[in-house]
C-alpha cells in the first residue's frame, strides 16, 4: 500500500516510523522548511557567542523505564538528559510554596488544608466513574482528589501544560487522567507503569524529530499540499507543483489544516475539525546570573489569576545544561494562552518585572528573547469528544486524521498512542 503523510512534525513522523517497520511505502510532505513541528531547538548564542539554545515547543518529555517512549529513544538512538526529579514551586498568596515530587508527600505539605489533605486521603475509594458523559478536567480532580485539591491545584497545573483554565477543558485533554483512574486509583495508575522522569535529547528537543526523519526515506520540506480529490478508489494529492496518486493519506496535521484539505472530500469532518479551537502562547526567555535553590529546579508555575496572565516559569538549563552558557541560569516564562493578560505583563520589562516579584534574588537579565507560538496548543474544551467522533465518523476510506488534538498533547501521549493504532 502507498502513503502519502501531509505534515513531518512528530504525529507524521511516528506514523512513517510505524508504517515503515510494517513494510509499506511510504512519502512525507511538510509545508515547512523543517521536520518537528512545533518540537524545535533553535541557536540562541550567549553573551560572548557561547553556544546555546532555546525550544520553541515542549522543553522535554516524562518519560518511564520501559516504557514506549523509553523504548523508542532507544531504537533511534537518540543520546538523552536525565536531569532527575528537581524541586518545584507553586506561587499562590504572593510567595512560591515548594510542591513536593509525590502525591504521598502532598500529605506533608502547607499547600493543602488538613480537611483537603484528608479528603486526598480517600481517593484509592472512590468510585471509577463511567466515560459518560464527559466531564471537565477540573471535575475529575474534585471527584477524586476533592474539591480542595482541585481548587489549590488544578488551575496552575494545567495552566502549565495547556495555558488554560482545568474548568473549560475536557479530561480527553489529558487522556493519562482516565487511564489511571480506571486501575481503581489514581496513587495506583501513576505507578503502574514505573515512575516517570524528564528527559531532554541532547542537542534539545529538536534532536528528537531529527534521529526519526534521519531513519525514514523521501521526507520533502517547503511542499505544502494544496488539494485532495478520490480519484476511483485512490487519492489524489496536488501542491507545489507535484501531484501523487495513493492508496492512502494521512492528515498529520492541526485540526484547522487537515479541515481546509478536507472541505469537499469530507464536509462533515472538516467541520468538526474547524470548530476545534487552539491556544496561543508567548515564551520570554531570559539568562541570568546563578541563583541557588532555583537553578537546579524544574521551575514555578503561578496559581490563575494572581498571575494576571503570567503562567510560570521553567529552568531549561537545570534540565538540559547545554542549553545556556556555564555561569548562566536560562529561565523560560509562558505568557496568555486562554488567560486575559493584564496591562504591562506583556513585555520584557513586564516579565522581569513578575519574575522579580515572585523571586526577588534573581538578577536583572543578561539576555532575553520572545518566542512567539500562535496556534501552538490544541485546546480540547467540553464537548471534545463529540466534535471528535463527528470528524472521525466523516472520514472517507483511505483518509487519516493522526494529531495531538486527536491523542493527546504531549510528546508522551503520541508515541504510547501511535505504538498500538491501527492505521485505516
Amino acid at each position: 500500500m502507498s502513503t502519502l503523510i501531509l505534515g513531518a512534525g512528530i504525529s507524521g513522523l511516528l506514523s512513517a516510523w510505524h508504517l515503515q517497520r510494517r513494510g509499506e511505502s511510504i512519502e512525507i510532505w511538510e509545508a515547512q522548511g523543517h521536520v518537528g513541528g512545533w518540537v524545535q531547538t533553535l541557536d540562541w548564542a550567549g553573551p560572548s557567542g557561547e553556544a546555546g539554545h532555546l525550544e520553541r515547543g515542549p522543553q522535554g518529555v516524562l518519560v518511564a523505564p520501559g516504557s514506549p517512549c523509553d523504548k523508542l529513544f532507544t531504537e533511534i538512538e537518540l543520546k538523552v538528559h536525565r536531569p532527575g526529579h528537581g524541586a518545584r514551586w507553586l506561587g499562590r498568596g504572593g510567595k512560591l510554596i515548594p510542591v513536593p515530587s509525590h502525591p504521598v508527600q502532598l500529605m506533608l505539605s502547607p499547600l493543602l488544608s488538613v480537611g483537603a489533605k484528608l479528603r486526598m486521603m480517600l481517593e484509592p475509594f472512590q468510585a471509577v466513574r463511567p466515560a459518560e458523559p464527559e466531564e471537565t478536567l477540573f471535575d475529575f480532580a474534585a471527584r477524586r482528589l476533592g474539591r480542595g485539591a482541585a481548587e489549590t491545584m488544578m488551575p496552575a497545573m494545567v495552566a502549565g501544560i495547556l495555558a488554560a483554565p482545568p474548568q473549560i477543558l475536557s479530561v480527553d485533554a489529558m487522556p493519562k487522567l482516565r487511564e489511571w483512574e480506571a486501575t481503581g486509583s489514581m496513587v495506583k495508575g501513576m505507578g503502574k507503569g514505573g515512575r516517570s522522569e524528564m528527559v531532554v535529547p541532547k542537542g534539545g528537543m529538536g534532536s528528537l524529530p531529527k534521529a526519526l526523519s534521519a531513519k525514514l526515506p523521501a521526507i520533502r520540506t517547503g511542499l505544502r499540499a494544496e488539494s485532495l480529490q478520490r480519484e476511483g478508489k485512490a487519492w489524489r494529492v496536488t501542491g507545489g507543483g507535484e501531484t501523487r496518486l495513493v492508496d492512502r493519506v494521512i492528515l498529520a496535521l492541526p485540526a484547522f489544516e487537515a479541515a481546509a484539505l478536507l472541505g469537499s472530500a469530507a464536509p462533515q469532518s472538516a467541520t468538526a475539525l474547524a470548530a476545534m479551537p487552539y491556544t496561543s502562547v508567548k515564551l520570554y526567555n531570559s539568562r541570568h546570573e546563578n541563583l541557588e535553590g532555583l537553578k537546579d529546579g524544574f521551575g514555578f508555575l503561578i496559581h490563575p489569576p494572581e498571575g494576571k496572565g503570567f503562567l510560570g516559569a521553567l529552568v531549561p538549563s537545570w534540565m538540559d545544561p547545554d542549553s545556556a552558557p556555564q555561569g548562566l541560569m536560562q529561565l523560560r516564562a509562558f505568557i496568555g494562552g486562554a488567560f486575559p493578560v493584564a496591562p504591562g505583563v506583556d513585555s520584557v520589562e513586564g516579565v522581569q518585572a513578575t519574575l522579580q516579584h515572585w523571586v526577588p534574588e534573581l538578577s536583572e537579565a543578561r539576555q532575553t528573547r520572545l518566542v512567539e507560538c500562535p496556534n501552538a496548543i490544541p485546546r480540547a474544551e467540553l464537548g471534545h469528544r463529540a466534535r471528535l467522533a463527528q470528524a472521525l465518523g466523516g472520514l472517507p476510506e483511505g483518509v487519516d486524521w493522526i494529531s495531538n488534538a486527536r491523542f493527546g498533547p504531549g510528546v508522551r501521549d503520541l508515541v504510547e498512542s501511535l505504538e498500538a493504532y491501527e492505521f485505516r
